[in-house]
């Protein structure tokens, strides 16, 4: 699974997430499990279609040796929703994660709990930051 992610597309994410959450799964069963958009259901045609482009892209491990394939992700869901979110970032927020933050503490309903995580995540992060940096920057020919 360390392999370059492939481009997912929102409809292959979908069944990607049922894969995720429930572990390996038939056509049938995946697309029983999909949330329905609109009115209709997905056809199985093209669940199955959609499954098979996600096999053949490596987004997809299939079991052929049940007498229905058994489907299992090839990706992992850390890889995909960050391939995803660097797109979007870039798309939308030309690449600043400042802008995007700040859009998101502003727009979103976070709860103290969900604030708590952010920071202790961000605490975190400036920890790692400083563990990887050189203390003295004089080296590279920079005054402090």
């Amino acid at each position: 699974m360390g392999r370059q992610v492939p481009h997912i597309t929102a409809a292959e994410l979908r069944i990607l997430k049922v894969l995720w959450s429930k572990g390996p799964q038939t056509v049938r069963q995946v697309k029983d499990a999909l949330p329905v958009e609109g009115d209709t259901p997905p056809a199985y045609t093209t669940v199955m279609t959609m499954m098979k482009q996600l096999a053949e892209k490596g987004a997809l491990q299939v079991n052929r040796e049940t007498q229905t394939f058994l489907y299992s992700p090839a990706v992992r869901r850390d890889q995909v929703l960050g391939q995803r979110l660097r797109q979007f970032l870039q798309t939308v927020f030309d690449g600043s994660a400042e802008d995007m933050v700040l859009q998101i503490a502003e727009e979103a309903d976070l709860s103290a709990e969900d604030m708590r995580r952010i920071e202790a995540k961000i605490a975190s992060r400036e920890q790692k930051d400083k563990r990887r940096k050189p203390r003295s920057s004089r080296s590279k020919g920079k005054r402090p």
